[in-house]
């Protein structure tokens, strides 16, 4: 079957080309999704339009069936024209549009108290690369909720979406929280608030009756850390542990180890009886 989208000049083309951009994509509410790992999420969420090159059609035709299936509306594509909506060379021949994924603050703090009782906040992140890595993260370690603050950068941008390699789907986002706000509707969730601070006095190593709790993780940027509104409200501060010479750690690496750290004293604590005692084995 040829391709129906042959020329980079088409409106559709520009339509795509145009949701790279912040204000384009709250004006149409949706965003580009690019790569196969990435659609095939977004496919299971519900998209609003696909494109593909003949080659992908065919290497992908569970993409086809799934979109025709929502209704979604379907178009092969040439490479040139796949190139000319792409951020990047790494779409494969595989490109989607889906509906923006951001929730209500609301929303996202109280499938935190149905849920896991895992938060992670974005407390004025711009780096994309860090923030989608941070979020698959938290989607790892079963976070409910990933809350961008006011100053962060849209969780729909090209490189934060692709960074996430598709959890982005699997998270409750919410994006332009304000602090205050953030903090109201933690603490109204029960969520301890948290932040890892290299010159806080408990150590992660022995911070596991704190991260049994609800928590919500705050991780500021690597330029200036958390804002002061944060370190006022905070309910415990932590220290990651380092043995060599590195001065600090990356955003993303030290989000991941406070979060397995979590995840680990978590598991932990559902080994132990309730008076802290390890269970026989067996049971």
């Amino acid at each position: 079957m040829p391709a129906d989208l042959t020329s980079t000049r088409s409106e559709r083309v520009t339509e795509v080309r145009h949701l790279h951009d912040r204000r384009h994509r709250a004006e149409r509410g949706a965003f580009v999704v690019e790569g196969p790992q990435a659609v095939r999420e977004a496919l299971a969420h519900g998209v609003l339009e696909l494109y593909l090159t003949e080659p992908a059609a065919l290497r992908y035709p569970e993409f086809v069936e799934e979109a025709r299936g929502s209704g979604a509306r379907i178009s092969l594509a040439t490479d040139e024209v796949l190139a000319a909506m792409s951020e990047t060379r790494q779409s494969q021949g595989v490109i989607a549009v889906s509906p923006l994924v951001t929730r209500p603050l609301a929303a996202v703090t109280a499938a935190a108290r149905a849920g896991a009782g895992l938060v992670v906040v974005l407390d004025a992140v711009s780096d994309p690369g860090n923030a989608g890595t941070i979020l698959r993260t938290a989607d790892a370690m079963g976070a409910d909720a990933v809350i961008f603050t006011e100053g962060s950068v849209d969780p729909h941008n090209g490189k934060c979406v692709r960074s996430t390699a598709g959890s982005i789907f699997h998270v409750s986002v919410t994006a332009d929280a304000s602090v205050d706000e953030t903090i109201a509707a933690c603490r109204d969730s029960g969520l301890a608030l948290v932040t890892a601070d290299a010159h806080a006095h408990q150590s992660l190593d022995v911070a596991d009756a704190l991260l049994r709790q609800p928590v919500a993780w705050i991780f500021g940027s690597e330029a200036h850390g958390v804002r002061e509104e944060w370190r006022a409200a905070v309910t415990g501060a932590v220290r990651i542990p380092m043995a060599g010479q590195a001065e600090s750690l990356n955003l993303a690496a030290a989000a991941a180890i406070c979060l397995y750290a979590t995840e680990r004293a978590r598991a932990d604590g559902q080994d132990q009886g309730p008076a802290g005692a390890v269970s026989p084995l067996g049971e």
